[in-house]
C-alpha cells in the first residue's frame, strides 16, 4: 500500500512527485476545503454566566462549495492507504487547512480514528534533503497554532458580521463592510490625507556656490578644478533662510567674498549588505523596483516556492540553515574570490518577536542556477558548472527569482568600502563680521563588495536627492587652500507634506506599527481597493469619500477596536496563542463583550449620517430638476434629485485640462474593470488614445 500525501495546489504536488518515490500518492486540496459558512457569521455565541461575563464561541464548519467531491476522492483514498501525511504550508493558515483535512478524513467514529495513521510534516523548502529530513521527523498537529488561526478568523468574522449591518442601517450602504485591521488600514490613509489637506507650506533657501582652484595651483582646468559647495552655517549657527530678502543679502555677501578651505576631513566608510529577504521586505522591494502590488508578488513568490526554487515566501524569520550558508560562502569564493567573502559567516538578527527561528529567510534553494541576465554578466570562464534558470516560467517569475537570488548571494559578502572626503569652505567679505561656511562632501568606490552583485533600491534612491551632494569626484585641495568664486545659485524652496502611501512604504509603516502579519497585508490592501474605501492613482493611495465617512463613523463610535496601538495589541495576542502562553477562547471573550455591549448601543443611539457629495449645476435630461452626485459600490454617479420619482442616472465625466495628442479631443478620467485608474480620450472609441500618467499624454 502506498502513503497518501495531501498538499494544497497541484503545483506543490507535482513538484512532490519529483523526489518522491512511487510509495507515495500526491494530492491537492485545491485549498481550503473547509471553513465558517460564506453567507452567515456561522459562530454559536454562549455566555457563560459567570461574574465577569466570560463567552464560548462554538465554530459551525462546513465544507466550502464545490469541493465535497474532492473530500470524497481524499477519504476514499485516505482508506486505500497505509497511512495519511498531511504536508500543508509551515505556517498558521496550512496547520488549520491540515487540521480540517484530518477532522474531514477521520470522520466521527472513534474506529476510524484507530484505524487510519495521519501524521504531518513540515518543510520551508522542496528540495530532496528537505522532504527526506520531513517524512523521517513526522509530528502531530500544532493546536497553537490551529487555536491562532481561528482566532484570527473569528475576530474578523465577529466585526465583519456584527459592525457591517450598523454600517448599512446608519450609511444607508447595504454593500457596505467592516474588518478590523482592513479599517485601521484606511485610517491610516485617511489620516496622512488630512495632514497633506491641512499641510502649509513654508518658504526657504539653499544657495549652491561654483568655486575653482586657482589657476597656478592646478594644471588642468577642467571641471576637475571646480566643485559645488552648499552654505551651511551663518556665524556659526545654522544656515535657515526663510524668505528671498535673508537669501539675496547671503548672496550678495557671497559674491563677493574671499573663499579659503578651513577643513578636510576624509575617512573610510562602510556599506553594509542589506538581510535575506522576509515577507515584507520582498513586497517592499518589488514594489519599488518593479511598481508590483504585494499581491502579485505573493503570487509571484507562490509559483517560485512550488515549483521547489526557493525556500518558503511567507516567514518573519532572518534566519539561515547552516547548509545554505555553507552553500552561498562557496558559491562567492569560487565566482568572486575570497576577497568578497568575509572571514565568518553573516548572522542577522531577527527583528519580529514571534517569528520562529525555525523557519528560513526567503533564499534560493540551489545558487547555481541563475537568471539569464546574472548569467551573462558572467566571465565565460565561470560559467561552466552553472544553470540558467527556465525561462519558459515566464519574465515576472525570473525578475522576482534574481532579486532574490542577488539579495542573498551580498548578504554573505563583505561590506563595500568608499573613500568619503567633507571639505569645509570659509567665506569671508572684506570689511564685513558676517562668517559663511560652505560644505561639500564627495565619495569614492575603494571596494565594491556586495554592491558587485546587488544594489540596494534604498542607496540608490538617497544617491539621486538632488539635495545632497553625495558621490562626486571632488579636486584635491589643501587646507587653508585659496579658491575662486565663478557663479552662485541661489533655489527657492518650499516644505512638501508627507507623501502619500505606496504600497511599499504602506506596507512598511504597517510592519513598524505592527498592524497585522506580512502574510495578511497583501489581501488586506486588495480588499480595501476592492471595498472602494480607497484607490490608487499613480501608485499612490487616496482614500474615497466612502473611505473617510465609514472611518469617521467607526472611529467615533469604536475608538479602542480601531485604534492602531489595539489593533496591534491583538497581533500580540494572537501570536501569544500561537506560543501556547494564551487561550484563544479567552481572548475573544474578552474582546466580544465590550463589542457586544458598545453595539447595542451605537445602533440604538448614533444618528445616521448622510454623505453629502454636493450638488451639480446639470439639469435631469427627463424632468428637469437638479442634478446631485450619488454614490454606489462602483464608484460616483449623477442622480436625479427627485429620486425615486424620477430615476435618471449619468455618469460622472472627470476632464484634466489636457488636450488628446493624437485627435484633440479632452482627456478624461477612466477606470479599468478592476478599478484601476488611467487616462483616456474622450472620444472613444474613434480614438483609442489612453496613458497610466498625465505626463505621458504627449
Amino acid at each position: 500500500m502506498t502513503s497518501l500525501v495531501i498538499v494544497e495546489s497541484p503545483t506543490k504536488a507535482r513538484t512532490l512527485t519529483r523526489f518522491l518515490g512511487k510509495e507515495y500518492r500526491i494530492e491537492a486540496t485545491m485549498g481550503h476545503i473547509r471553513d465558517l459558512p460564506e453567507k452567515r457569521l456561522g459562530i454559536k455565541i454562549e455566555e457563560k454566566g459567570n461574574a465577569d461575563k466570560q463567552y464560548d464561541f462554538l465554530l459551525d464548519y462546513q465544507i466550502i462549495q464545490g469541493k465535497r467531491q474532492k473530500v470524497a476522492e481524499l477519504k476514499k483514498m485516505a482508506e486505500e492507504s497505509k497511512s495519511v501525511i498531511l504536508a500543508t504550508d509551515p505556517d498558521r493558515e496550512g496547520e488549520a487547512i491540515a487540521f480540517h483535512i484530518k477532522e474531514l478524513l477521520r470522520g466521527r467514529k472513534k474506529t476510524k480514528t484507530k484505524e487510519m495513521n495521519f501524521s504531518r510534516i513540515v518543510f520551508h523548502e522542496i528540495t530532496q534533503s528537505a522532504l527526506k529530513e520531513a517524512i523521517s521527523s513526522p509530528r502531530e498537529i500544532d493546536m497553537m497554532l490551529v487555536d491562532a488561526q481561528q482566532a484570527r478568523r473569528v475576530l474578523d468574522r465577529l466585526v465583519g458580521y456584527k459592525l457591517s449591518p450598523l454600517l448599512w442601517n446608519k450609511l444607508g450602504k447595504r454593500w457596505l463592510s467592516a474588518g478590523r485591521v482592513q479599517t485601521v488600514v484606511v485610517r491610516l490613509i485617511v489620516e496622512r490625507e488630512r495632514e497633506i489637506q491641512a499641510f502649509k507650506p513654508e518658504e526657504y533657501w539653499l544657495i549652491d556656490v561654483l568655486l575653482e582652484k586657482l589657476i597656478d595651483k592646478v594644471s588642468d582646468l577642467s571641471a576637475k578644478g571646480k566643485m559645488l559647495i552648499r552654505l551651511v552655517e551663518i556665524n556659526g549657527v545654522k544656515a535657515d533662510l526663510k524668505n528671498r530678502k535673508e537669501a539675496e543679502k547671503a548672496v550678495e555677501d557671497l559674491k563677493t567674498s574671499a573663499y579659503q578651505v578651513e577643513n578636510i576631513d576624509e575617512k573610510e566608510v562602510r556599506r553594509y549588505s542589506p538581510p535575506p529577504f522576509i515577507t515584507s521586505s520582498l513586497q517592499q522591494m518589488a514594489s519599488n523596483r518593479f511598481g508590483w502590488s504585494a499581491k502579485k508578488t505573493m503570487r509571484t513568490a507562490q509559483s517560485l516556492y512550488e515549483e521547489g526554487y526557493i525556500t518558503y515566501h511567507r516567514t518573519d524569520s532572518t534566519n539561515i540553515a547552516q547548509d545554505a550558508i555553507s552553500m552561498v560562502r562557496e558559491y562567492v569564493k569560487e565566482i568572486y574570490g575570497t576577497n568578497y567573502l568575509p572571514v565568518s559567516p553573516k548572522i542577522y538578527k531577527t527583528k519580529s518577536k514571534v517569528a520562529q527561528e525555525a523557519h528560513e529567510a526567503i533564499r534560493p534553494t540551489n545558487m547555481k542556477l541563475i537568471s539569464e541576465k546574472d548569467y551573462d554578466r558572467l566571465d565565460e570562464t565561470k560559467r561552466s558548472d552553472l544553470k540558467v534558470f527556465d525561462s519558459s516560467l515566464g519574465r515576472e517569475v525570473q525578475l522576482l527569482y534574481s532579486l532574490i537570488w542577488r539579495r542573498f548571494l551580498s548578504c554573505q559578502m563583505n561590506e563595500a568600502i568608499f573613500d568619503q572626503t567633507t571639505i569645509l569652505i570659509l567665506a569671508r567679505k572684506d570689511n564685513s563680521t558676517n562668517k559663511y561656511l560652505l560644505k561639500t562632501t564627495g565619495t569614492k568606490m575603494k571596494f565594491a563588495g556586495w554592491l558587485a552583485v546587488y544594489e540596494d533600491m534604498e542607496t540608490q534612491n538617497n544617491n539621486k536627492d538632488a539635495d545632497t551632494e553625495e558621490n562626486k569626484d571632488l579636486p584635491a585641495v589643501s587646507t587653508d587652500e585659496k579658491l575662486k568664486y565663478i557663479d552662485i545659485y541661489p533655489q527657492q524652496k518650499f516644505t512638501e507634506p508627507p507623501a502619500r502611501y505606496t504600497e511599499a512604504s504602506l506596507i512598511k509603516t504597517l510592519e513598524e506599527k505592527g498592524i497585522g502579519r506580512p502574510s495578511t497585508y497583501a489581501p488586506i490592501i486588495s480588499t480595501i481597493q476592492d471595498r472602494k474605501y480607497v484607490e490608487k492613482i499613480e501608485k499612490k493611495f487616496h482614500p474615497t469619500d466612502l473611505g473617510i465617512e465609514v472611518v469617521d463613523f467607526l472611529v467615533k463610535y469604536f475608538p479602542v477596536i480601531f485604534d492602531i496601538s489595539f489593533t496591534a495589541k491583538m497581533e500580540d495576542d494572537l501570536d501569544e496563542i500561537a506560543n501556547g502562553s494564551q487561550v484563544w477562547v479567552s481572548i475573544i471573550s474578552d474582546f466580544y463583550g465590550p463589542l457586544k455591549n458598545k453595539l447595542d448601543k451605537v445602533f440604538k443611539e448614533a444618528d445616521r449620517v448622510m454623505m453629502d457629495l454636493g450638488t451639480t449645476d446639470e439639469k435631469c435630461q427627463k424632468c428637469g430638476s437638479p442634478m446631485v452626485i450619488r454614490l454606489s459600490k462602483y464608484g460616483k454617479f449623477l442622480a436625479c434629485s427627485t429620486y425615486p420619482e424620477c430615476k435618471f442616472t449619468k455618469n460622472i465625466i472627470e476632464t484634466v485640462g489636457i488636450k488628446c495628442p493624437q485627435c484633440g479631443s479632452e482627456m478624461v478620467v477612466k477606470k479599468t474593470r478592476s478599478g484601476k485608474q488611467f487616462y483616456g480620450c474622450s472620444n472613444y472609441p474613434k480614438c483609442q488614445f489612453a496613458a497610466w500618467k498625465k505626463e505621458d499624454i504627449k
